[in-house]
């Protein structure tokens, strides 16, 4: 009796994708409106492959300039959450790449809006409580956090009880 002979289709990443990439895609559009569009970042983000690419690569300067209009702040402050001079900022050219540690920290940043307004409901509601005293942070306000992973990290703990309801 012959042997049956098996085929395999292959492999097609525009049709085949699994629902949990579609996902990521959805969640990180998002950030990338955050950051200005198609116009400032160069690479497509779909998930975390995608970031480490965008981190290796670099993120243009006029990325920063989209992050701090969609906050509503400075780059002088944008400057002190990166950890630079704002005058190192001012002399780089629009198109001009972020370093690797300051490009993380735009992601890093736009990642934490994306998931403040996903909590507060609006980008108006999350820059308000942006720029409010929070009794968890010793009546501090919660962009004062955002220079550092740990503050960043405890900001994002605070809203995650908010998520839940709990007083802070």
């Amino acid at each position: 009796m012959p042997k049956a002979t098996k085929t395999i289709k292959p492999y097609n990443p525009q049709q085949d994708a699994p629902p949990y990439v579609e996902e990521a895609a959805v969640q990180y559009e998002h950030m990338r409106v955050i950051m200005g569009g198609n116009k400032t970042v160069a690479l497509p983000i779909g998930g975390e492959l995608d970031l480490i690419n965008l981190s290796r690569k670099g993120v243009r300067k006029s990325s920063l300039k989209s992050l701090s209009s969609y906050l509503g702040v400075s780059m002088e402050k944008m400057s002190t959450l990166l950890h630079t001079s704002h005058r190192n900022i001012q002399r780089k050219h629009e198109d001009e790449l972020l370093d690797t540690l300051k490009t993380e920290k735009v992601i890093e940043l736009a990642a934490f809006v994306k998931r403040g307004i996903d909590v507060t409901g609006t980008k108006e509601s999350f820059i308000e409580w942006l720029h409010s005293p929070i009794i968890a942070l010793g009546n501090k306000l919660p962009i004062d956090f955002l220079d550092t992973t740990f503050g960043i990290q405890l900001v994002s703990k605070i809203l995650g009880r908010l998520e839940q309801g709990v007083y802070s």
